[in-house]
């Protein structure tokens, strides 16, 4: 397994589980720069849960390291920019959804699109995806173990720092298990 691929598979397994429990860590700010930017060409393809054939992730290459995700849960479409990064000696994506395809600006005016980071691990056809487990970090946080700027809203935490901030949270976790969330399996279709 690739390192690069390992975290792009941990990504969408927290996500999936993410997905099922409610529980996320999501963030204001990105969590890359262009300096932390990587690419990965065996990522572009089409992914399926090994737990829940309805989870299904489409990447798509737009420029390298950045690329279209698109999640199709059960027939329902969602839209994601993706970017692909390196931190901690592991490989990350930062899903941030698109904007509804609507004209009602009232409606535009009150939806608040955050980031979420997934650790990917690959190895062939096979992804784990992973992200930042929700009640760890609040435990530590409300021990001081953990100091990152955040929101906690019911289940789940909007970081608000910087992204300097969050690169330096994700680095430090990057290879803790306890951070983050079961692995979900995915596995390429194409």
């Amino acid at each position: 397994m690739t390192r690069l691929l390992r975290p792009f598979a941990i990504v969408f397994g927290c996500a999936a589980a993410a997905a099922l429990s409610g529980c996320y860590v999501q963030s204001i700010q990105p969590s890359y720069t262009d300096k932390t930017i990587t690419y990965d060409a065996s990522l572009v393809g089409t992914w399926v849960s090994d737990e829940d054939e309805e989870y299904v992730f489409t990447m798509s290459d737009t420029t390298r390291g950045r690329y279209t995700l698109v999640s199709d849960q059960g027939g329902s479409q969602a839209r994601f920019e993706a970017v692909l990064f390196q931190l901690g000696g592991s490989a990350f994506i930062d899903i941030y959804p698109e904007a509804p395809e609507t004209e009602n600006t009232f409606y535009m005016d009150h939806l608040l699109r955050v980031h979420n980071i997934l650790r990917l691990e690959m190895d062939g056809d096979t992804l784990w995806v992973q992200d930042f487990d929700a009640e760890w970090l609040q435990d530590a946080i409300n021990k001081k173990k953990v100091r990152v700027a955040n929101v906690p809203l019911d289940g789940a935490i909007l970081l608000t720092g910087a992204t300097s901030e969050l690169q330096a949270f994700v680095g430090k976790y990057a290879k803790s298990k306890e951070a983050f969330s079961e692995p979900a399996k995915f596995v390429r279709s194409n």
